[in-house]
């Protein structure tokens, strides 16, 4: 190690804090952030050019070795000429080896119904075209069928338990959502009963719904069996009766709190809720309906912006709107999260080095998710098919959708966000959104695609810095003083 030299890896990142004089560091591919401190951002910059051991020693005080192995584990500094993307390419055939021998799935998604009382125009399902006029092919065509029968279900659910025990699991999960689900209650109701009576396996449930059709019968038949229940409401009465609406125009906040007041009345509240803003509530929505939530005791809210509806708005303003509404949040006591923190998560959590990750657990191969008629898909946002409830050995093939989806949105392989400093991180984005995005209007696609790109940057490094505002004085690593 005395004579080997090292220098800087291309993908170390640094975001800066002056209030703190601390730095998150993080490689842009593997992760693995530190704070550090002054001291160890010039120790790092003496690695800006390949050097050796006798050079440091020269000018570092005591020992830097240690340093050094400490920087090399984690690849902020790397051996001159190494291949830095090898090691992804092998991190991914290992992970398409998973994928193909069933290892990955961990979770199962009904998509029990293709029908919605509701008419709001930014819902993913029932969106005729994008908010730029361009239809999305999966709407072009006419549906013929719009409830999942109990044949169906049964037959998914069925597939999903033999994987569970192929891998020797004996807890699942399983999802209820696509349009409106309690549409078709009685084949939920079935799918809960029959999944009780297996005494060696156990399930979490959830469910997402608009809470309109939940009856107190429901209510108690979800308590029961201990259903998450995942709900909307996009801002109090004028911001959430802008987009969220009846099919025959109407408002739907009063309606929607009736159903927060009847799981309480059973002992059964709602944690939280879920917030979207468009360009129709963005100005609505402010810390009032972040009030209703404390108020209810409620403990979770999951805040997003429309996928490219908000293109209109620079980033800098909805980064700040958002990182307003986090900070009221978290001081009362709410965790406050959505997809733009994904990268962050993504971050801070395992790394490539060590563990497997994507943007989401879907484009990871964790998740199935069984449309109305057998046909299968990652999430129940996704417009993209990978197989068949008739042909479900193929998912997993090697040519296979699920292998194919994991293959081409692993972390490190898209050429269009190689030298982006969350290229590891990010993975590419949200699948749905790069969906959204392709079928726009070609004139905006670029556009679009930017845009988010340039708000999943700008976020991340928000939460960073609120971070290190946070966490960096005791945090901050005390590397060896440098004689610069």
């Amino acid at each position: 190690m005395k004579k080997q030299k090292y220098q800087l890896s291309p993908n170390v990142r640094i975001i800066f804090n002056s209030g703190t004089e601390t730095a998150m560091v993080y490689h842009a591919l593997y992760g693995n952030p530190r704070i550090i401190n002054n001291e160890g951002l010039h120790f790092l910059n003496l690695f800006r050019q390949p050097v050796g051991m006798k050079e440091i020693s020269e000018i570092c005080d005591g020992d830097s070795e240690d340093t050094i192995q400490e920087f090399t584990e984690i690849f902020f500094l790397v051996k001159p000429g190494f291949d830095e993307k090898k090691f992804l390419r092998e991190k991914k055939e290992q992970q398409l080896i998973q994928v193909q021998e069933r290892r990955t799935v961990d979770r199962m998604g009904l998509a029990i119904s293709d029908s919605c009382n509701f008419g709001c125009t930014h819902c993913i399902h029932f969106q005729p075209a994008t908010n730029f006029g361009q239809v999305l092919l999966i709407y072009q065509q006419a549906t013929p069928q719009l409830n999942m029968t109990w044949e169906t279900a049964k037959r998914c659910v069925d597939q999903y338990i033999a994987l569970m025990r192929y891998q020797k699991r004996t807890h699942g999960k399983i999802h209820f959502g696509n349009a409106e689900p309690l549409v078709n209650w009685p084949v939920i109701k079935q799918v809960l009963e029959y999944c009780s009576k297996m005494s060696d396996l156990s399930f979490e449930f959830a469910i997402n719904t608009n809470m309109a059709f939940m009856t107190r019968q429901i209510a108690e038949a979800l308590k029961k069996h201990q259903v998450h229940i995942a709900t909307s409401l996009d801002g109090t009465q004028v911001a959430n009766d802008a987009i969220r609406i009846t099919k025959g125009g109407q408002g739907t906040f009063v309606h929607i709190l009736k159903k927060f007041d009847l799981l309480v009345k059973i002992g059964y509240p709602l944690d939280g809720f879920s917030i979207t803003i468009t360009r129709r509530n963005f100005d609505l929505v402010d810390t009032d309906i972040l009030d209703l939530a404390i108020e209810r005791k409620m403990t979770s809210i999951a805040f997003d912006y429309d996928l490219v509806g908000l293109v209109h708005i620079p980033v800098e303003k909805r980064i700040t709107k958002l990182m307003r509404l986090k900070k009221y949040a978290n001081e009362h006591g709410v965790d406050f999260f959505g997809t733009w923190d994904s990268p962050f998560r993504n971050l801070t959590s395992e790394s490539l080095l060590f563990g497997d990750h994507a943007f989401c657990a879907a484009v990871q191969g964790k998740s199935l998710e069984f449309n109305v008629n057998g046909s299968i898909k990652i999430c129940s946002h996704t417009t993209t098919p990978i197989g068949h409830i008739d042909r479900f050995d193929g998912v997993f093939e090697e040519r296979g959708g699920l292998v194919q989806i994991v293959a081409s949105r692993f972390p490190g392989t898209n050429e269009y966000c190689s030298g982006c400093e969350i290229e590891g991180p990010c993975g590419g984005q949200c699948h749905v959104t790069r969906e959204v995005v392709s079928c726009s209007a070609s004139e905006n696609r670029q556009k679009f695609f930017v845009d988010m790109c340039d708000f999943y940057r700008e976020i991340t490094k928000a939460l960073a810095i609120e971070y290190l505002r946070s966490n960096g004085d005791s945090m901050a690593s005390s590397r060896k003083r440098c004689t610069l």
